[in-house]
């Protein structure tokens, strides 16, 4: 699903001087203001300052509109040379009317970047075998620490809805920020606002309304913080004719815009009809239907993205999906859809971002969305709590919840990244906003079990067998499912890599790795040579062998919270037979902590001339607030002090 929520006006590009073509020239007086701005101080390690991003769009009808748009960024330190990279993205049919770039270098000169600087290319988003977005990019010159870039295009664009949403805030401080709106005489708009307070707007004769924010914070880079859109001070504007007003501005409607768009789309083919009934033929119930169904989406259907147009929203007709056997996430969802009327069973499209907290309540929006999956009503007489993935519509009716594109979760579960967030549920009355569950920990769970001898010498020798379900076996499938023996071997031996030293991998099997409805497990034999460390009479065992649930954590002040892809429980249970002549002179002391967010507790045990060590490790939430970063710090800490702790052996005549 191609989502450009707005222009692409930064590129990662890399920063080059541009050819002699490059002149000396006048810096237009907006840009003069600017930079004649008093900034406020910033920290030392701010690489760039937006001094200005200003967007004004002229409406001229419900299909048309003028967006232009200007932009100086001053630079502060080598890291921020980037920031002289620009870019604006079009489509088929759309024209960019006018676009320019100017430098101030640090020493006071002025350059502006000619016509024939700009370079037009395709636009990649990694998913996409084609789309048509091209953009049109540069990068100024003299791009050093107290340099000033400022950049400027006009672009007669035509959009699908006539709304948008427009995020404030960046990875950098922006000084002001500026959104116009001219509309036409007689229409109107609806304002909403996610990460702030609702901002008045200023209106002016002719109607024209203008937005201004100051001095707004960078969204500092932090490890495992929300994506920027989801924490970004954001506005959510509406605009609509004298005709249009019941039909903007409101979860409702976006959704009865999709109803639209996809009108039709569903439609069976004889061929769709009678591939849907022979795949269900002597399956009687409503899970078995589902169930085959969906794997035939899941297996068969393969995923290929061509967005040309209103492709990036609008879905290939189910005949064309099913006759060709490709199609991207809408196009799966649809033909899974139709599939599933011939047999009796109704479902809508549910549009959900693969980024979690984009979409926001209070700024309705079909921009915030990158991805669509499929809800599948539940008739009475099925249980729903025979499945997790369930949520209940403001109708009553229940919906199962599944992502035809993912090849590797089963029915009946959701993936990590699409739980607990918000998501639209397009039906024949309009769009409804839901929240996808978020489910227990139980339902993603890594369990190992060991069994080993240890030497006198320090030779460790066993078997370990880990067992997989939810996103642990989710990131698994996806990356042994069409991997060779090597590769498999490969990604084994980096796990090991951060427990054990010098070791050897023997008969590694994999089971169930396309029984989706099964646990994945993966059995093998593990040697490590030196494995205990001798101290004298004494000989060191760390009974935990492998596996580690800590992470690094910064001493700077957190700002945004820790954000995890889903809940999770996980457990080892290792066994070691002690070398002869060896006694057990010391175990750790049992370790148990209970962090509300997480819990994790560890067992150290002897019997006979075994050695026994359990541990539980449980993520209940997905978000730890910022201001809990030093409970977390503790929670580490005491794991990490339990994984690194030894159990002492004494040698006995």
């Amino acid at each position: 699903m191609l989502n450009l929520s707005r222009t692409i006006r930064r590129l990662a590009l890399p920063v080059v001087m541009l050819s002699g073509s490059l002149s000396l020239a006048a810096i237009p007086d907006w840009v003069r203001q600017a930079t004649g701005e008093k900034l406020p101080a910033y920290d030392a390690e701010t690489d760039a300052v937006v001094l200005l991003d200003d967007t004004t769009i002229t409406v001229n009808s419900s299909d048309e509109y003028i967006e232009h748009y200007r932009r100086v960024v001053k630079v502060l330190r080598p890291e921020g040379r980037e920031e002289a990279s620009f870019g604006v993205h079009f489509r088929d049919k759309e024209k960019i009317l006018s676009v320019h770039a100017w430098s101030v270098d640090a020493a006071g000169h002025d350059y502006e970047v000619k016509d024939k600087e700009f370079e037009d290319r395709g636009v990649s988003f990694g998913y996409d075998l084609y789309n048509d977005v091209r953009m049109r990019t540069t990068t100024a010159p003299a791009a050093a620490p107290g340099s000033i870039h400022a950049f400027e295009y006009e672009v007669r664009r035509h959009p699908w809805l006539t709304q948008m949403d427009v995020e404030f805030q960046e990875s950098i401080p922006v000084h002001e920020a500026r959104f116009a709106l001219h509309l036409p005489p007689g229409w109107e708009y609806k304002a909403s606002w996610a990460g702030t307070a609702p901002v008045a707007p200023i209106e002016t004769p002719g109607n024209d309304i203008t937005w201004t924010l100051r001095d707004l914070q960078a969204i500092q880079r932090e490890p495992m913080r929300p994506t920027l859109r989801a924490l970004s001070v954001r506005l959510g504007v509406a605009f609509f004719g004298p005709q249009q007003q019941a039909a903007a501005g409101s979860w409702e409607a976006v959704g009865r815009w999709e109803n639209q768009l996809t009108a039709d789309r569903r439609n069976p083919t004889p061929e769709i009809t009678e591939k849907a009934r022979q795949l269900v033929a002597g399956e009687t119930d409503f899970d078995s239907k589902v169930r085959v169904l969906a794997s035939f989406l899941q297996t068969d259907i393969r995923y290929v993205a061509i967005e040309i147009g209103i492709g990036g929203w609008q879905p290939h007709p189910a005949a064309d999906v099913f006759h060709f056997r490709y199609g991207d996430c809408k196009d799966k969802a649809t033909l899974l859809s139709s599939m599933l009327h011939e047999v009796g069973i109704a479902s809508d499209y549910v549009d959900i971002n693969t980024y979690r907290g984009v979409a926001h309540a209070d700024v309705p929006s079909e921009d915030v969305f990158n991805h669509v999956i499929l809800a599948i009503e539940l008739p009475a007489e099925v249980d729903a709590a025979s499945y997790r993935s369930v949520v209940t519509g403001k109708n009553s009716k229940k919906y199962l919840i599944f992502d035809p594109t993912d090849p590797y979760t089963p029915l009946g579960d959701l993936r990590g990244e699409l739980q607990d967030t918000y998501a639209l549920l397009a039906t024949e009355a309009g769009g409804e906003l839901i929240r996808t569950p978020l489910l227990a920990p139980e339902t993603n769970a890594l369990a190992r079990t060991g069994h080993f001898i240890l030497s006198p010498e320090g030779l460790l020798s066993g078997e370990i067998v880990e067992s997989r379900t939810g996103d642990h076996a989710f990131y698994e499938r996806a990356a042994l499912m069409h991997a060779s023996e090597q590769e498999r071997a490969q990604r084994l031996e980096g796990r090991l890599n951060r427990s054990l030293k010098g070791f050897s991998v023997q008969n590694m099997n994999i089971q169930y790795l396309d029984q989706l409805q099964r646990n994945l497990l993966t059995t093998f034999q593990l040697i490590t040579p030196g494995y205990s460390q001798l101290r004298g009479p004494l000989l060191l065992v760390r009974p935990r062998i492998m596996g580690e649930k800590g992470f690094p954590l910064e001493r700077k002040p957190r700002h945004y919270p820790f954000q995890f892809e889903s809940t999770s429980r996980e457990t080892d249970s290792f066994e070691i037979e002690l070398p002869k002549g060896y006694v057990v002179d010391d175990v750790p002391v049992p370790v148990k902590i209970d962090a509300k967010f997480a819990t994790y507790e560890s067992r150290v045990e002897v019997a006979g001339s075994k050695l026994k060590y359990s541990r539980e490790y449980v993520r209940r939430d997905v978000l730890i607030p910022p201001e809990q970063t030093e409970q977390l710090r503790k929670f580490l800490g005491v794991i990490g002090s339990d994984e690194a702790s030894v159990v002492i052996l004494k040698h006995v005549q």
